[in-house]
């Protein structure tokens, strides 16, 4: 009888090791967001050429078209800090914070987007998405939304308090918006 025990417990634990080894194939971390191989070029390429802030430009945007702020944001953090202090970047950055539930610091990054376009030559679409953000930043800061993705009552109500149309004016002497 002992060695039926025996037997059974040996058995039982052998079966829960089968059970808990699985037979699924691991899950890829980054490739099921759709890193496609366009994507590893354009990773290749910022890392050989890092103070290029164009092509940070373009992967960062990759990373949130595929819903992968953390990887932007990393991506922004290891640039240089001239890179880094670019406003197409630093508006790259914000929208990746924002993703990722800091809208505070999203704030304070297109606010600085707007301060920098207002001394050196930014393009139209830059100022004008910037200043749109800056204004849906605030409506979300002011109402106490951090996260939109936690309150997405509340940012849909900072949202519709802006939705009014928004103009941007440039002066031609210098890039400044009213």
């Amino acid at each position: 009888m002992r060695a039926w025990v025996v037997s059974a417990v040996m058995l039982m634990g052998a079966y829960g090791l089968w059970m808990s080894s699985g037979i699924h194939r691991e899950a890829p971390l980054v490739e099921h967001r759709g890193m496609t191989a366009g994507v590893v070029a354009m990773e290749n390429e910022v890392a050989l050429a890092p103070d290029d802030a164009q092509k940070l430009s373009s992967l960062c945007q990759a990373y949130l078209q595929r819903n992968a702020p953390g990887l932007a944001l990393a991506a922004i953090h290891r640039a240089p800090s001239m890179v880094q202090q670019q406003p197409e970047i630093q508006h790259l950055w914000a929208k990746a914070l924002l993703y990722e539930g800091q809208a505070s610091e999203a704030l304070d990054k297109q606010r600085f987007v707007l301060a920098a376009c207002e001394k050196q030559e930014c393009s139209a679409w830059l100022v004008a998405s910037a200043a749109r953000q800056e204004a849906f930043l605030s409506a979300l800061v002011d109402g106490g939304v951090e996260d939109v993705f936690r309150n997405p009552g509340q940012a849909f109500e900072a949202y519709r308090l802006i939705s009014g149309p928004m103009v941007t004016v440039m002066d031609s002497e210098r890039q400044t918006v009213q």
